[in-house]
């Protein structure tokens, strides 16, 4: 079981929702058109990346700032028509339960649309196990480390009784900003291998938490 946190700030993609092959399916969409290769998950796990330019950079695609607006446009476009369609981790909900009969609080910083989050947590039936539900202004995954600040003033917790669960390098990082603890989770956007070369809290599934001691 995590130990003696009051608080715990949950990453949403990747790490409570199972929807990665989303992602890689949109992607494949986007790139076809532009006669770049397709990828599959074990591939995109290995080249995703934050900032999201940087990604697409990554795939082979090249763009102005005219074209990526048009990119991310699309990207949004493709993303919901398929937001409904992946689930939540099959230990999602048990982990949730057992984490708030332990007294601890939990809330959501995500890089993900504020509005779409909040359908999105909606529709899954858990918004309400949130204090807090922090997603950004925009469709460019920009802002999350910021919110990240802003949100642990809001809990009003000691940094060392907060904890950050996500799945990515990008996770990490914004937890060295916040200066809290993390765990990575390695099913989610990025693999198992390359969260192991930053992190040695890492675990394969979101139910691997109790069994997590920091």
């Amino acid at each position: 079981m995590v130990r003696n946190k009051k608080h715990i700030i949950f990453d949403w993609n990747g790490t409570l929702i199972d929807d990665t092959w989303i992602f890689v399916d949109i992607l494949n969409v986007l790139l076809k058109p532009r006669n770049i290769e397709t990828i599959t998950i074990e591939q995109y796990r290995k080249l995703f990346c934050f900032p999201i330019k940087q990604f697409y950079k990554k795939l082979g695609i090249n763009y102005n700032k005219q074209s990526f607006l048009q990119l991310e446009k699309d990207f949004v476009k493709e993303y919901k028509m398929r937001m409904y369609l992946p689930g939540l981790f099959s230990d999602t909900i048990t982990t949730l339960d057992m984490l708030l009969e332990k007294g601890i609080k939990l809330s959501i910083l995500s890089a993900s649309n504020q509005n779409i989050l909040e359908k999105l947590l909606i529709h899954y039936q858990i918004k309400d196990y949130f204090n807090y539900i922090k997603g950004v202004d925009n469709y460019g995954a920009k802002g999350k480390t910021e919110n990240g600040l802003t949100l642990l003033k809001q809990i009003q917790c000691h940094k060392k009784d907060v904890l950050i669960i996500g799945d990515t390098d990008y996770d990490y990082k914004i937890a060295k900003t916040l200066e809290v603890d993390s765990i990575l989770i390695s099913s989610g956007h990025q693999g198992e291998e390359r969260l192991n070369c930053i992190s040695d809290n890492v675990i394969k599934s979101i139910g691997q938490l109790k069994d997590c001691k920091l």
